[in-house]
């Protein structure tokens, strides 16, 4: 490929620092359409491609995206923006490739950049524009324009964008349908460059900088290549921490209502995936877990084609035992398992927070039956939750402890924080629950992300009455730190399981000192 019309960048948050791991690359998935807007141009006779910053670190330290552009010379450059933590990396990036080639059309795009899609064109003049919400048929309007060198887009749906000194915003009016979902191919891996080594090692959502991908492979994933199945797009619940919610997804993308694609598409997805090397299904879509007939006609036809492939599938509520059956009759390989998340420990909290919400009763039902049933779980849950009181923090230790201790399926219960999210009602409206944050605004985010923070404590907000004693935001990011790792800790040589508490304190000493030695010794792979 020697020139191109369009190349979109993936920007990771490329300074991270966990204390057990050291120093790696965050925010490593590609968002799950944005293959599929690749190939849809492509088909469309756009020469198009992909490049991941973070996997170009990874085959190559040197590598400049400067002089690939130079010598690709596209006509537009298109940054997803769709996590947060990428704000500062993928910004000053475009003022670096704006300031070397002033011509290019520079495209934002995801939910972060959709959200505060006015602030980030009145703050950077760099961006010539931000697709706001979902992007499919904007992105080939824009970019035809673009090719017949008009300078006028009104036409364009979803655009935000400049003409003569002033930013225009065009209706949010596109939301893909069903149909337009069956017809995208989200598996044209060819586009990305660099793609094997994405399938391959781009298996968490870090890459530790510190030894070869090899030892990453090993050392930090799930030892399976993961494939992030499209299934659908839409909530038709609102968690009180989530922007991805059914109020937060009509705001930033317009979409009022759940759609699927078709199963037979879906099929071809995973038929596709399987045949470049992945060997794990991970589905992060149920909005209604209680009516599972679409998974269930599914995992028939998996059956029934004979795909051989695992899963790890999220289930937003508590599945149906029919669910359960299908799981464990489709993908019968030992990796295979479904995530639940009770987020909290106890009944009054999941119900204030939770979108799918349950009772503790319902939980040990369903894991019951998980059990009788032979099927693998992972539990998570969250601490730092506003409303919460110590009753519920202790009534969660007690929980998991009889969990570790009742059922052996259970491989891993994870507990987390979690972090200030862009359109989630507590960003939205923080005094409603009782919530101090500084990130009010893009710029906010911004320069947020632009310090040298240890991720997986920081946060971004603090609850003011949530100890004794009043404490800011460092304060109350360090006093939770504290309850996670005597109480929660979860850290495991094996990526697959978890630990107790003593064991990953033990295992976060240890493997904080071999850093330590290796940096004093120089050595680096």
């Amino acid at each position: 490929m020697s020139s191109l019309d369009c190349l979109f960048l993936h920007v990771p948050k490329l300074t991270n620092y966990y204390r057990p791991i050291n120093h790696f690359i965050w925010i490593n998935f590609l968002p799950m359409g944005l293959l599929g807007l690749a190939d849809l141009l492509q088909r469309h006779h756009i020469s198009t491609q992909v490049v991941h910053l973070g996997v170009e670190w990874i085959e190559n330290h040197q590598f400049s995206i400067i002089e690939y552009i130079r010598e690709k010379s596209p006509r537009i450059v298109a940054f997803d923006l769709h996590w947060h933590h990428q704000s500062y990396d993928v910004i000053e990036l475009v003022k670096k490739i704006k300031a070397a080639f002033p011509s290019i059309y520079v495209l934002l795009g995801g939910y972060t950049a959709s959200f505060f899609h006015e602030e980030i064109m009145k703050n950077f003049d760099e961006v010539d524009g931000v697709i706001r919400g979902e992007a499919e048929i904007p992105m080939l309007e824009l970019v035809k324009a673009l090719q017949k060198g008009e300078e006028d887009f009104f036409p364009v749906s979803n655009l935000t964008w400049r003409r003569k000194g002033r930013i225009l915003f065009n209706p949010l009016s596109y939301v893909a349908t069903e149909k337009e979902l069956n017809h995208l191919s989200f598996t044209n891996f060819l586009l990305l460059k660099n793609y094997p080594t994405y399938i391959r090692y781009i298996g968490q959502p870090f890459y530790v900088k510190g030894v070869s991908k090899e030892k990453n492979f090993w050392m930090y994933s799930l030892k399976s290549p993961i494939y992030h199945l499209t299934v659908g797009r839409g909530c038709p619940v609102q968690c009180t921490w989530c922007g991805g919610g059914y109020s937060s997804l009509e705001t930033i993308t317009g979409r009022k209502e759940v759609t699927f694609r078709e199963i037979e598409s879906v099929l071809q997805s995973i038929r596709e995936a399987v045949s470049y090397g992945y060997e794990t299904m991970h589905i992060c879509f149920d909005p209604f877990p209680q009516r599972p007939e679409y998974y269930i006609e599914l995992f028939s036809r998996i059956r029934k084609e004979k795909i051989r492939a695992e899963c790890f599938f999220e289930s937003f509520g508590l599945p149906t035992l029919d669910f359960i059956r299908s799981f464990k009759e489709t993908f019968i390989g030992p990796k295979s398992l479904i995530a639940l998340s009770p987020d909290v420990g106890s009944d009054r909290m999941r119900k204030l927070h939770k979108g799918h919400a349950y009772s503790n009763q319902a939980l040990i039902e369903s894991l019951n039956q998980l059990k009788a049933n032979g099927v693998f779980c992972d539990l998570f849950f969250t601490i730092g939750m506003p409303f919460e009181k110590e009753g519920d923090i202790q009534q969660m230790i007690r929980l998991q402890q009889m969990i570790r201790h009742r059922y052996s399926n259970v491989r891993g219960i994870r507990t987390f924080t979690i972090e200030m999210e862009p359109g989630s009602p507590w960003q939205i409206d923080p005094e409603a629950y009782g919530v101090e944050t500084p990130l009010k605004n893009f710029m906010d985010f911004y320069h947020y992300h632009s310090a040298d923070r240890s991720t997986f404590s920081s946060l971004g907000y603090w609850i003011p009455d949530y100890f004794e004693e009043q404490k800011d935001l460092k304060g109350f990011e360090e006093a939770l730190q504290k309850i996670k790792c005597r109480h929660f800790c979860f850290i495991h040589p094996e990526a697959r399981k978890s630990s107790t508490p003593f064991w990953g304190r033990s295992l976060c000493h240890l493997s904080h000192l071999f850093w330590r030695v290796k940096q004093l010794g120089g050595k680096s792979d």
